[in-house]
């Protein structure tokens, strides 16, 4: 009787039965397999995966990614540890406002690789390179205003303000760019302390550009060394940087037809291909040196070589270093020079008595003396953009220094007193005749009235 009760169920049971059958996977009579809640570590096409929905504030958050990690038991723990992290990343953005971040080094590769219209120059490209080997796979996030406030002040530790601020100048660029869309990556800037005199442009305009006289230019191209005689000619002609003329000049960059002589810088700090005219002494100069170079076949060749006639390798760092020596020797040079003849000459004004012409030409040359003391390549680059737009071509002076903003050629030119005096002198003004015929009529006027 029993197994008749059994085959004579109703027909809606039976239906209901195959249903609850294919809702559980075959699995009559029983519930189908629910994880608990939370993101859990799944095994799918060979690989871990991020799989379920964690809950927090009300809020329910699916997660549903791959860990790229294969499905094998060593990788199983990383698993984990990716899914707590994870976790984390949610809970704190929900929570405490916490945006998704990333490691350190994978933002600074990001911002290194780039596209971007002015490529950087070695020098911040070190400087980033540098902070990624000091906070590494850190998250960009955690790191800490004291953090970044300890590390800049000990890496410019007895550096000028100046220096300072150009430094912080790129790390606070680098994480403006981390805090745009679409990376967020930070929820705000630190708030490192500045020197806002030292930002000023008026106060990196110290350098006194405009006493670099013709006769000492030349003077400390007489006393540079045979292959750095041509490098400062083409500098003083036009403004180029250290790395365009040692990195970026080939032999068949440089035109020496008399009258036409001009060089092709490629190797720029904006990109950009540039190509100045040579003054005709740089060309003259530039003979010289390339009679002492030789070996003229090889038009693919560097330009500029070292003492030893061997190219220049681009090590990463400033370009700079690798003049330095040669650069200060000159100037060591140039300064003994100065003072012996000046020494000489103004004893020679003693013995004839002019004590006081002897006292002002020392105190010139002692003037001079500390002019060369602080004077740097980049100096000839402010001279170029000082005496062009002196002359009045603004236009000639970005073409010849290479510069694509007007901004950047007036940022690099200073204030000569002497010639903006001259111009100053020159403005129309009414005469004193009229001045004073004025004058008399509006005497005239009053009494009348």
């Amino acid at each position: 009787m029993g197994r008749r009760r059994i085959s004579e169920a109703p027909t809606g049971a039976r239906q209901r039965g195959r249903s609850d059958e294919k809702a559980t996977g075959g699995h009559r009579g029983r519930h189908a397999f629910k994880r608990p809640a939370g993101v859990h570590v799944v095994e799918r096409d060979g690989y871990f995966h991020l799989h379920g929905t964690i809950r927090v504030k009300g809020r329910g958050i699916r997660v549903r990614e791959s860990t790229g990690l294969p499905a094998r038991s060593e990788h199983r723990d990383a698993a984990e540890e990716l899914r707590r992290q994870k976790e984390q990343k949610i809970r704190d953005a929900v929570l405490y406002g916490i945006r998704p971040t990333v490691p350190f080094a994978v933002a600074a590769e990001g911002y290194l690789t780039r596209r971007r219209k002015r490529p950087l120059n070695a020098i911040d490209v070190a400087r980033i390179k540098e902070l990624t080997r000091h906070f590494g796979t850190r998250p960009l996030a955690l790191i800490s205003e004291e953090e970044w406030a300890g590390f800049i002040d000990a890496r410019m530790s007895g550096r000028a303000a100046v220096t300072r601020e150009r430094y912080i100048d790129l790390v606070m660029s680098f994480l403006a760019w981390c805090r745009k869309r679409p990376r967020l990556w930070l929820a705000e800037l630190p708030a490192i302390e500045r020197d806002h005199e030292a930002r000023y442009k008026k106060q990196r305009r110290a350098r006194r550009v405009g006493d670099l006289r013709p006769e000492l230019i030349a003077s400390l191209i007489d006393h540079a060394a045979p292959h750095l005689r041509g490098q400062m000619a083409i500098k003083w002609s036009t403004g180029a940087r250290v790395s365009s003329l040692i990195y970026g000049c080939r032999l068949c960059d440089y035109l020496a037809a008399e009258g036409r002589e001009q060089i092709t810088f490629h190797d720029t700090k904006n990109g950009q291909r540039v190509t100045a005219s040579v003054h005709p002494w740089a060309a003259a100069v530039m003979r010289d040196y390339l009679a002492w170079r030789g070996n003229l076949f090889d038009r693919e060749a560097q330009l500029f070589l070292t003492h030893f006639r061997r190219p220049y390798r681009d090590n990463g760092k400033a370009a700079g270093g690798q003049t330095k020596t040669a650069f200060k020797g000159m100037v060591k040079r140039t300064i003994v020079s100065l003072r012996q003849t000046a020494l000489t000459y103004a004893a020679e004004l003693r013995r004839l008595g002019e004590g006081q012409a002897a006292r002002q030409h020392w105190g010139a040359a002692k003037s001079d003396i500390a002019l060369l003391t602080q004077l740097t390549p980049h100096w000839f680059r402010h001279l170029l953009a000082t005496t062009m737009v002196g002359l009045g071509d603004l236009q000639a002076a970005m073409d010849q220094g290479g510069w694509l903003d007007v901004r950047s050629v007036m940022g690099y030119s200073h204030d000569v007193p002497d010639r903006r005096r001259a111009v100053v002198a020159a403005m129309p003004a009414p005469s004193l005749v009229d001045r004073l015929l004025t004058r008399n009529v509006a005497r005239s006027a009053r009494k009348i009235s």
